[in-house]
């Protein structure tokens, strides 16, 4: 749930904390006063587009904090524009998307362009799975196409490598005899280019192993260690010396041991050079066709084996290919048909639920329908789409929304999907923006009743023009444009406390001026609402 909305120099708002309550939260003022305002810092918290040109003249930058009530504890969702702009999550750094992620578990906003996403059949065909609750089905359909597409894959592939035929065939196992014939071994490479460095030097580097064991015969390091030994027992506290000289006169007797084999092993053959050479030629020519490195090399021996391997029977292979995606289309139709099913009884009830809305928000004669509407291949998300057909009036037929609906037929019906499907929506919060668009009278007294209705289950933040509706608030703020300190106009938001300040503002709502008329009919308009309630 949102508790808490704080702008800084975002727009027109300079300074502005807006509490938010359970149930519904009304947001009423002036036309041009920046009731949009706060919709759209709420959707910067959410991890809308924003940008530079958003931030209040004057100012550096605009910040936007959402303080929201998840789990049981606060989360704090921040976004910052200006010459650099920054999200944070809980004072960690973060993205945009990732800001829009987390918001689609809190908050789903309603306003113009979600009206006309309602027109869009892959959007009607997610409402009806929510409403249906059908979520785990289509997420096993989905599973199942990724299942039978990789099967298909693999299939494809296979009969590709078939009809390419002997030549490629012969093509492969070249390469594989070349790189058998190397006999390819894990760091050869390296061993060979430390032992041509050997060869190469192998006069200095014995002349130099000589005059090292000549040093070490010299027994220096004997001799003192003899007489340390021998000084310990005049004075004890010389034994550890003598114990350090002792080992290092038997360290240094084993690096002359290895010296010495080291040099009686140097080989200054140049026959051997030679074939030093040779193999490292060798094997940089494999290892610049085969991804530069012998590792790379032996993988590709390995790769190309199992590749020939299987074309040895590639007959064989098909088959076995073949059962796998026959089984694997099976299972995406069974799963499917468990999807289209379900879609279906979802459909009939929802389409029932929704027409006895529509009568209530003063849409009588209309008629809506879910059609399930089969795809020419079943797709991720099942084997048809849902599309909804509206008749605003009646004997007028059944037609597609986005040919027959308008903008404020729309909006109802949007209210009334979220309304028949309060119990499956699991959003805490929802927001409508212009759910009033093209309506008036008894029709927005239904339309403020369910909203009423949707504040009960959740938190519901509704932007009006419409004293009806608003009358209906568990919460009622208003906001407001007046000069500032400087001249300028800037946006502030209060709550309303008491009948009197909200009497007074469904007044303005409906005249456009707090008359003593204006004021008796507002009263009467809170009177109703509770009445209704």
């Amino acid at each position: 749930m949102l508790k808490e909305l704080k702008v800084r120099d975002l727009a027109l708002v300079a300074e502005s904390r807006v509490r938010f309550g359970s149930g519904l939260n009304l947001l009423t003022g002036e036309t041009g006063s920046g009731k949009s305002l706060i919709v759209d810092a709420l959707g910067l918290t959410l991890g809308a587009r924003g940008g530079a040109d958003q931030v209040r003249h004057g100012a550096e930058r605009a910040t936007v904090e959402g303080v929201f009530e998840s789990g049981g504890s606060a989360l704090i969702l921040e976004r910052e524009l200006g010459k650099r702009s920054a999200a944070k999550i809980d004072g960690r750094t973060a993205s945009p998307a990732q800001l829009r992620e987390l918001g689609r578990s809190l908050v789903a906003v309603h306003g113009q362009h979600e009206h006309h996403a309602l027109l869009d059949t892959d959007t009607q065909t997610e409402l009806l799975d929510g409403y249906g609750g059908a979520g785990d089905l289509r997420a096993a359909v989905g599973v199942a196409h990724s299942a039978w597409a990789a099967a298909s894959v693999a299939l494809s592939e296979l009969e590709a490598m078939r009809s390419r035929g002997q030549r490629e065939q012969e093509y492969l196992r070249w390469q594989l005899d070349e790189l058998r014939t190397a006999d390819l071994k894990p760091g050869e490479d390296a061993e060979l280019a430390a032992e041509r460095a050997a060869v190469r030097n192998a006069a200095r580097l014995a002349e130099l192993g000589q005059e090292s064991l000549g040093a070490l015969h010299e027994d220096g390091i004997a001799r003192a260690s003899a007489a340390i030994r021998s000084a310990s027992a005049l004075d004890p506290r010389l034994a550890p010396h003598a114990d350090r000289l002792a080992a290092m006169e038997e360290e240094a007797a084993d690096v002359a041991a290895e010296l010495r084999r080291y040099t009686e092993a140097l080989d200054a053959d140049p026959g051997r050079l030679e074939a030093v050479e040779a193999r490292l030629a060798l094997l940089d020519g494999i290892k610049r066709k085969h991804g530069g490195s012998v590792d790379s090399a032996i993988a590709e021996r390995e790769r190309l084996e199992r590749q020939l391997g299987a074309t040895e029977d590639i007959a064989g292979a098909i088959a076995v290919a073949v059962k796998a995606r026959d089984l694997a289309r099976a299972g995406l139709e069974a799963a499917a048909a468990k999807l289209t099913t379900a879609r279906g009884d979802g459909a009939r009830r929802m389409q029932k639920a929704v027409a006895s809305e529509l009568q209530g928000l003063r849409l009588e004669g209309a008629r809506f329908e879910v059609a399930l509407r089969p795809r020419p291949e079943i797709g991720p998300d099942g084997a048809e789409l849902a599309e909804m057909m509206f008749s605003a009036n009646p004997g007028e037929p059944l037609a597609p929304l986005a040919r027959v609906a308008s903008g404020g037929e729309l909006a109802r019906l949007m209210l009334a999907i979220k309304t028949v499907g309060a119990d499956v929506d699991r959003l805490p919060t929802l927001v409508f923006d212009e759910v009033d668009a093209g309506i008036g009278g008894e029709a927005a007294i239904q339309v403020g009743l369910r909203l009423k209705a949707l504040g009960a289950k959740r938190q519901v933040l509704v932007v009006t023009h419409l004293a009806q509706i608003a009358s209906f608030a568990d919460h009622h703020l208003v906001v407001e444009k007046a000069p500032g300190a400087d001249g300028r106009n800037v946006v502030s938001v209060r709550e309303l406390r008491s009948d009197d300040e909200r009497a007074a503002e469904l007044a303005r709502m409906m005249s456009g001026g707090v008359t003593p008329k204006a004021l008796a009919r507002a009263r009467e308009l809170l009177d109703e609402a509770r009445a209704k309630k």
